[in-house]
């Protein structure tokens, strides 16, 4: 039997990839405000993520943007309706890959492949001069019906007098870094290290020699076009091995005590970092209404 999928989804990718991404306006991969994760989900809730917004607040913000962008859409005589969902976008189990695959259910039918996640709202077809009038043309300045449009049209606009006078590009910057200084060094820790050897033994004894997470999550043969039988069979003995050898729970204490010292010397960036988010929430209230 094999699964197949809508087209190649390659899953060799290193880590850094799937790291946490924190900026202005980036959601915190794992479970943040997820209770109900399976139990190896949970330990993807990392200190670092508290300098990310959450799925509400980017929702808020979104609402925001759109309402600006409309407004400024309609100085050229367009009616814009972007669609945005009525809720705030929910974590999707088993999308997070930072410690590989954690979540039984998807595995038993995606194995390494990421799972199918919820479709965003249909966008609303533009004409040409509506899609300049939304996004502008990079490098040009434009005109329409005797205006200018402004630097990445009513969109950029949108984001620019939204976020733009507040984002502190140095301090996310910082917590970008954190983000991914803190995944390699755990990642080689005497603690760490020593739980994958005792994982990758499990595997073995399965009767798949994997050396890391990684490696399994980036092998060509889980990776094809098709969910094949033994790549969920592999899929599934990595997720029980990590709960036999406790390596994710090791990883992410492990990952949790880096960060909080980073955090710690970076105080004062991460600080202007958290005002700058109050600061576009509460222009974002203010615009949403």
């Amino acid at each position: 039997m094999s699964v197949r999928v809508g087209k190649p989804r390659r899953i060799a990718v290193m880590a850094s990839v799937l790291l946490v991404a924190v900026s202005g306006c980036t959601e915190e991969g794992g479970s943040r405000g997820e209770p109900s994760a399976p139990p190896l989900e949970r330990y993807l809730d990392l200190p670092i993520a508290k300098y990310s917004f959450t799925p509400q607040e980017i929702h808020l913000i979104s609402l925001a943007e759109r309402r600006i962008a409309t407004a400024c859409m309609r100085k050229y005589g367009f009616e814009y309706h972007a669609e945005i969902s009525d809720s705030p976008a929910s974590y999707q189990p088993g999308t997070n890959r930072r410690y590989g695959v954690l979540n039984p259910a998807v595995a038993s039918r995606y194995g390494y492949h990421f799972p199918d996640v919820a479709s965003s709202p249909d966008t609303q077809k533009l004409s040409e001069r509506e899609n300049l009038a939304l996004n502008g043309r990079p490098g040009e300045t434009t005109e329409l019906n005797g205006q200018q449009v402004p630097e990445g049209g009513c969109l950029g606009q949108a984001k620019s007098e939204l976020r733009g006078k507040y984002t502190y590009t140095k301090g996310a910057e910082v917590a970008r870094t954190i983000a991914t200084n803190s995944f390699t060094e755990s990642m080689n820790s005497p603690t760490v290290l020593k739980a994958t050897h005792a994982w990758a033994q499990c595997m073995k004894e399965k009767g798949f020699p994997y050396g890391t997470p990684l490696e399994a999550l980036g092998a060509t043969e889980n990776s094809g076009q098709e969910v094949t039988k033994r790549e969920i069979s592999v899929a599934l003995a990595d997720i029980d091995c990590k709960g036999r050898t406790d390596l994710v729970k090791i990883w992410s204490t492990e990952e949790a005590k880096i960060q909080n010292s980073q955090i710690a010397e970076n105080e004062y960036d991460l600080g202007l970092l958290s005002e700058s988010h109050r600061k576009i929430l509460s222009e974002a209230r203010s615009t949403a209404g």
